[in-house]
């Protein structure tokens, strides 16, 4: 042992910076990845093991910033435990939070109510939803049966165009589609005017998990 050199942790992080929960209220931008649980018809989808609710399992990685590479994981419900349409609140949140994040990452205000601002809000399945760079507002949630636990970092919700620091810290976000991309009578649009996410998907890799989207390889596969 005494021939054993030694071990330096010195340049190690930190645990408090490593560690320590982001403050509620914190705003950044942020790519969504999602961990597929094999439900539904694409697959997307994660089952609870204790009811029937759904949910999108994810995690979030801080782009930019003083957190830059903090990682938030946080759970999209698309199922309740037994509601069902509007008296799934469950779903009801979860279904709010994505129209949020298209929102936020697509440019469009809450309120706007255009053909245009319809497509952004459309996606052609969950795994559009992967890899989505959008500005995200953190929240704290704790298990309200154990009072020592001191919470973990969520999703609370997506911030839009209409809040004073969007622009600064999302940026330019890509131009809003032209309708026609959703109305097979209207004429065609220019090449080249379409952003990527609402150009058509190619062939065999819609709604797949694994498959790139938006230019980029999902977490669990690169």
């Amino acid at each position: 042992m005494s021939g054993m050199n030694p071990l330096d942790y010195n340049t190690a992080d930190a645990q408090s910076a490593a560690f320590d929960l982001l403050p509620a209220g914190t705003l950044a931008k942020v790519r969504l990845s999602i961990r597929p649980g094999g439900a539904g018809p694409e697959g997307w989808l994660t089952q609870s093991k204790t009811s029937e609710a759904q949910y999108l399992n994810c995690e979030a990685v801080v782009l930019e910033g003083p957190h830059a590479k903090r990682r938030i994981y946080t759970r999209i419900g698309l199922r309740g435990k037994g509601g069902q349409g509007a008296e799934d609140t469950y779903a009801n949140r979860g279904r709010a939070l994505i129209r949020g994040m298209l929102e936020s990452a697509r440019g469009v205000p809450a309120k706007d109510t255009s053909d245009r601002a319809r497509v952004a809000r459309t996606i052609r399945g969950y795994g559009d939803l992967n890899g989505l760079e959008f500005v995200a507002k953190i929240g704290i949630e704790k298990d309200k049966a154990d009072p020592r636990d001191e919470g973990r970092n969520v999703i609370a919700a997506a911030i839009g165009p209409e809040h004073a620091d969007y622009l600064r810290l999302m940026g330019n976000p890509p131009a809003m589609a032209q309708p026609t991309l959703l109305q097979a009578s209207s004429a065609a649009t220019p090449a080249g005017t379409a952003p990527s996410w609402a150009a058509p998907p190619a062939p065999g890799t819609q709604g797949a998990p694994g498959a790139p989207t938006g230019g980029n390889a999902p977490f669990w596969a690169r």
